[in-house]
């Protein structure tokens, strides 16, 4: 083959990779293709003598990867947002680049730093550098932890591998999974059968892991309920809704007091002002608490001088508030300092203008338990989820996903809050305007769950828990040092079989 027609080949191979990629993740579940997809764009690698080469097909991975994998967000800023067609895909374009540069890296430093068709690279270097481009990817600029490798395998093989080390370290573990079997087939047949021993070694122990309950119940049931209004998203922010959303929201809650303890309501379900809605809140908590039940509704906050994305819980004896902490770039606030945005708002100039609640907020309580609170975006960090344990007993998400629409937007964001609950040991509640609300089980799979974009509600029982699993304790510290070790003892490697230097005449 002409040299020219196998770049072409090879470029147009690591785009395909990268976009067959997202099959591995919900709606799709796909999951054994995360395991495989990664083994043949290392054998990509393997073709591409030069880092610079590297560089472009590894960036042609990733943008197949996220041209696909978050194209719903178009969704959010034309189709709902209003953005013009042209500025809302310069935009996704800007996010698509900006998430494919860590795949384009990761193939240079790989080509730059190990032989090709090397262990060296298969099992050290290529896994480690794709780890920790995903832990510098959920974290720089806020971060963006979406379409992280080991997300794909909470209902695989490797499931057993999250409480105890992560979605960011199981991904890590199927990478050096992939690795040994790609080395398998370029050894001897003696040193196959221990490669291929080494394989189904960690496949064994992961699903043993599954088995292991890090974490116990901690008291009886709790009767939970959900109401997923399915209000449109092109309806919801128009002026005089509120009280027709509040209105909607207690005709569909009725019937669910009588067999719920708790009454949950999705993010920004009644679209106002706390301050606005504050007496038709106040005749519902007595009712609330005459028959001891709970509500908690996500409604939009302005408190201490600070206007927040937030929630509050009636039915106690005074509201108990949370205040979203974990932000979306641009979404929901401008990056930039926090008197650059008082000076913004204070001259009314555009601009996104809430602000982030404190990291370590106040816990909620239902008949004396605690649980924690997460709203939207925040519940696809592990690090922000995990701060509120082990104390929080169970776990809650409220959601606004009909800004993507029909998409596999959804899909992907509740397969990440089933990767919370399969991280923590715990249960997690999740309630959404439209898409999608479900009940998880601290083994990450979903008790029941409600089809999108319909009207409807669920009330299941949900178990509070105890302790703490590995990754509540370490995070993503083990994954760090261990890459970062595998990258040294790499080079050590490359060191010490580096030629000698021929001695001067």
């Amino acid at each position: 083959m002409k040299p020219h027609l196998r770049a072409l080949l090879l470029d147009g191979a690591s785009l395909a990779l990268g976009a067959a990629l997202v099959t591995a993740f919900a709606p799709f579940g796909l999951w054994p293709l995360g395991f495989g997809i990664p083994i043949l764009f290392l054998l990509v690698l393997d073709a591409t003598p030069r880092p610079g080469r590297a560089f472009v097909r590894g960036g042609l991975f990733g943008l197949g990867l996220f041209g696909w994998g978050v194209s719903w967000i178009y969704v959010s800023l034309h189709t709902v947002g209003g953005i013009p067609a042209l500025g809302a895909l310069v935009l996704l374009g800007l996010l698509d680049v900006y998430c494919a540069l860590f795949y384009a890296l990761v193939a240079a430093l790989s080509v730059r730093f190990s032989p090709p068709a090397s262990a060296r690279r298969a099992l050290l270097v290529f896994p480690a550098l794709w780890t920790l481009a995903e832990i510098l990817r959920g974290r720089l600029l806020t971060g963006f932890p979406w379409l992280d490798l080991g997300a794909s395998q909470i209902h695989g093989v490797f499931a057993g591998a999250v409480p105890l080390v992560g979605v960011v370290g199981t991904g890590w573990l199927v990478l050096v999974a992939g690795g040994l079997w790609l080395e398998s087939f370029r050894v001897s047949r003696r040193r196959q059968i221990g490669l291929l021993a080494l394989v189904l070694a960690l496949l064994a122990a992961t699903a043993l892991l599954a088995r292991v309950s890090w974490t116990r119940p901690a008291g009886p049931p709790i009767a939970v309920a959900l109401v997923q209004a399915d209000v449109p998203q092109v309806m919801k922010w128009r002026p005089g809704m509120a009280r027709r959303e509040l209105a909607l929201y207690r005709r569909m809650s009725v019937p669910l007091w009588s067999r719920a303890e708790l009454v949950v309501w999705p993010e920004s379900a009644i679209t106002t002002w706390y301050q606005d809605v504050r007496r038709p809140l106040a005749r519902l908590a007595r009712k609330l608490r005459r028959r001891r039940r709970r509500l908690l509704t996500g409604i939009l906050l302005d408190r201490a001088g600070g206007l927040y994305n937030g929630a509050v819980e009636l039915g106690g004896r005074r509201p108990l508030f949370y205040e979203k902490h974990h932000l979306v770039p641009f979404g929901e606030y401008v990056p930039l300092p926090r008197w650059a945005r008082a000076w913004l708002r204070a001259w009314r100039l555009p601009h996104s203008g809430f602000d982030a609640g404190p990291r370590r907020p106040p816990f909620l309580r239902v008949r004396g338990v605690p649980f924690a609170v997460s709203i939207c975006y925040e519940d696809a960090f592990g690090r922000d989820i995990r701060r509120a344990l082990p104390r929080a007993a169970f776990l809650v998400n409220i959601s606004d996903d009909a800004w993507f629409g029909h998409t596999i937007g959804p899909f992907q964001h509740y397969e990440l809050a089933e990767a919370r609950a399969l991280e923590t040991g715990r249960w997690l509640v999740r309630a959404d305007n439209s898409a999608v609300s479900g009940i998880i089980a601290p083994d990450g799979r979903s008790l029941v769950r409600l089809p999108p974009f319909v009207r409807a509600d669920l009330t299941a029982r949900v178990v509070p828990y105890r302790g703490e699993t590995p990754y509540d304790r370490s995070g993503e510290m083990p994954t760090e040092v261990a890459a970062l070790l595998a990258l040294l003892f790499a080079g050590a490697l490359g060191r010490r079989r580096r030629p000698a230097p021929a001695p001067a005449r």
